[in-house]
């Protein structure tokens, strides 16, 4: 049950840098699916111990990046409820430039409600390793995000601000 309401939407260390002027608040925001059926697959040493491996695909609704899509694919490590982001690499792709970037420090707590998974919290932080075109005037390396279930399983939205 975990897999299937999370599954890559745990992945996800997004890159952002969105400049003033496109957003007062620095945000880019990102709609986001899971690419294929993620599964936490058992490690064997001890119950509740796994490890996922999540390709994504994002929107870009808003912010510097705005119509921009990003691919990616993230790996955590699974201890009952909670997982901790162990790699997470990708993309961005637009008009504009391209980003590519690396998240780091990402954890998520999946939410109950009478034993059963209700949903998500997740949060993190990446760096914008490489910068082209356009987008790359003037944008800060470093980022930190917030994500939540939105729709059907497997589909969530990406909040992310420049540090």
């Amino acid at each position: 049950m975990k897999s299937l309401l999370l599954s890559g939407a745990l992945l996800l260390a997004l890159p952002v840098s969105a400049s003033a002027q496109d957003k007062p608040d620095g945000k880019v925001l990102f709609r986001c699916q899971d690419v294929g059926h993620p599964v936490q697959e058992p490690l064997g040493d001890r119950e509740g111990h796994a490890i996922e491996v999540a390709p994504y695909s994002c929107r870009v609704e808003s912010g510097a990046w705005k119509d921009g899509v990003m691919t990616g694919t993230a790996i955590w490590e699974w201890d009952g409820p909670k997982a901790t982001e162990l790699s997470n690499s990708g993309v961005t792709r637009g008009p504009d430039g391209t980003v590519a970037y690396k998240g780091s420090g990402g954890e998520l707590s999946l939410t109950m409600a009478d034993g059963k998974v209700t949903g998500f919290t997740a949060s993190g932080k990446g760096t914008n390793i490489l910068v082209t075109g356009g987008w790359g005037k003037g944008m800060p390396p470093n980022y930190h995000w917030t994500a939540k279930p939105d729709g059907p399983a497997g589909q969530f939205i990406v909040d992310s601000v420049n540090e």
